[in-house]
């Protein structure tokens, strides 16, 4: 019986997150209330506050369940006896430029968090919640840079903080364009193709990625 109880709580849970996931991308952040969130979820006001304290509550949970997996595939590109990061950094953004492109889920939260918040001037908690994932986010990719230049794999002009911090720029400017304009934009093709040229740019051995192409 708590089996049961315990699946159904995280089953309302998902359904408040969903609920409020469209709800976001329809009225945007500042528009949305809890009260909102509960009448699209189908639950009572008082269930969405026994999982979440507020709105920023229910938007970091939105954002944890999609970005998880592409941290953790960051985690597997910075580890520190990984013998091929630029490959792996090129891999891990195939796929996650993949789940954005094909995963409505992963797509919606973005568009939420990229074109749907506002931040009012009293309330840093958005700004938070972005700088955070950005540092994650650049502190992995250092890492793994780091390590190839550990391996010698790093042109002798580059260091890892530079190479870092502009393939960073790429990811995040390629995003944004996409999902301002995915039909201009395709993510799978122009977006890999910008990590890419900024990881043979970078590379002592550039060839390493032709391999990636066959």
């Amino acid at each position: 019986m708590a089996r049961r109880t315990k699946e159904d709580a995280q089953a309302t849970r998902e359904g408040i997150l969903d609920a409020a996931e469209e709800c976001f991308r329809e009225k945007g952040l500042s528009g949305t209330s809890l009260e909102a969130i509960a009448a699209r979820a189908g639950v009572t006001r008082g269930a969405v506050y026994w999982h979440f304290k507020n709105k920023a509550e229910v938007l970091e949970a939105m954002i944890n369940r999609v970005s998880l997996p592409f941290f953790h595939g960051l985690d597997r590109v910075s580890r520190p006896d990984g013998r091929t990061p630029l490959l792996d950094l090129r891999e891990t953004m195939r796929q996650a430029f993949a789940d954005l492109v094909h995963t409505p889920r992963v797509r919606a939260t973005l568009e939420v968090l990229e074109l749907r918040c506002e931040i009012p001037a009293s309330d840093d908690t958005l700004a938070t919640l972005r700088k955070t994932g950005m540092h994650q986010t650049l502190s992995r990719i250092k890492a793994a840079f780091r390590r190839a230049e550990a391996l010698g794999q790093l042109r002798e002009d580059m260091s890892a903080e530079s190479c870092a911090r502009t393939l960073h720029f790429i990811i995040g400017g390629a995003l944004r364009m996409h999902l301002v304009d995915p039909e201009e934009i395709d993510l799978e093709r122009d977006g890999l193709a910008a990590v890419e040229l900024a990881l043979r740019g970078s590379a002592r051995d550039p060839s390493q990625f032709d391999a990636a192409h066959r």
